[in-house]
């Protein structure tokens, strides 16, 4: 019997057609012989502090958290992803995607065409068997 796989789905960035893409993917005829969880991912970027002692970009900064916290609960709704299985997290969109797909013992992670890369880039440096493996939302056919 294979083990459950955990998907790890960065958010940033993402469309509405890749939603649909994953929605479609997720609740195909094959979809419940696989045995898939789904969680989500989206990164805020790390502002240096010295910024939040200007009012307007602690204002911006909140904003941003809160339009983010607002994205990651409507994707999550529109995938029927549970509150305990989105993640909120602040920082290098490269170093904590793959620190909580670590975490979380995620076999793939999907990111959108503009967020590859990225991700991608930080394999070169590390040992490439401890990380999930990288793929494109549109290429969900390839799980």
């Amino acid at each position: 019997m294979n083990k459950k796989k955990q998907v790890l789905i960065v958010t940033n960035a993402i469309t509405e057609d890749e939603i649909m893409q994953i929605k479609n993917a997720f609740s195909s005829e094959f979809a419940p012989q696989i045995d898939i969880k789904l969680s989500l991912v989206h990164v805020v970027p790390h502002l240096p502090t010295c910024y939040f002692n200007i009012p307007s970009m602690g204002m911006l900064v909140e904003k941003y958290y809160d339009e983010a916290k607002e994205s990651l609960s409507q994707i999550g709704k529109h995938l029927g992803i549970a509150k305990k299985d989105q993640w909120l997290i602040s920082g290098k969109i490269r170093t904590e995607v793959l620190r909580l797909a670590n975490k979380l013992n995620s076999s793939f992670i999907l990111a959108s065409a503009q967020q590859i890369q990225e991700l991608q880039r930080s394999l070169f440096f590390k040992n490439i068997h401890q990380y999930a493996l990288i793929r494109n939302i549109n290429q969900l056919k390839q799980l």
